[in-house]
């Protein structure tokens, strides 16, 4: 009885630390947990995967990224955003590894997005070096 008491405090104090920092405990239909912010707006993600022609270099990767670090930090819309390249993990049937680099980018609002994509960072960068890409592939999402 003393361990299942010490559980159920330990638990307790637990849910009340998640809730001291914002989150609230919710169970998804396949029983999963996970933490929420107590925001219950819904964000957009605006994934975009590039594909880079051949022929590249380094140079110009580095240029590249640079651009598109410039171009992020100039749009107040947009909430968070980060620069990724294709991961080193094993190769399997629905991996797709083919791609040079990834943006993720959040907002708060489908309207933030909107602004984001008239912004005139957003034109300079894709003129600036559309040229490097071969092609360009985004998913948009609401996170639930």
């Amino acid at each position: 009885m003393i361990k299942r008491r010490s559980f159920i405090h330990q638990a307790s104090m637990l849910a009340a630390a998640a809730s001291a920092f914002g989150f609230t405990f919710e169970q998804s239909q396949s029983h999963h947990f996970s933490t929420q912010p107590k925001n219950k707006n819904r964000m957009l993600q605006h994934n975009v995967f590039f594909y880079l022609k051949e022929g590249v270099n380094a140079g110009q990767k580095l240029a590249f990224e640079k651009g598109m670090k410039h171009f992020l930090s100039s749009v107040s819309e947009i909430d968070h955003w980060e620069i990724g390249i294709a991961a080193g993990t094993a190769p399997r049937e629905v991996v797709d590894h083919s791609f040079d680099y990834n943006l993720t980018v959040r907002f708060t609002s489908i309207a933030n997005h909107n602004i984001y994509q008239e912004h005139p960072a957003h034109a300079v960068f894709i003129n600036d070096f559309a040229e490097l890409w071969q092609q360009v592939k985004v998913y948009d999402v609401e996170i639930l």
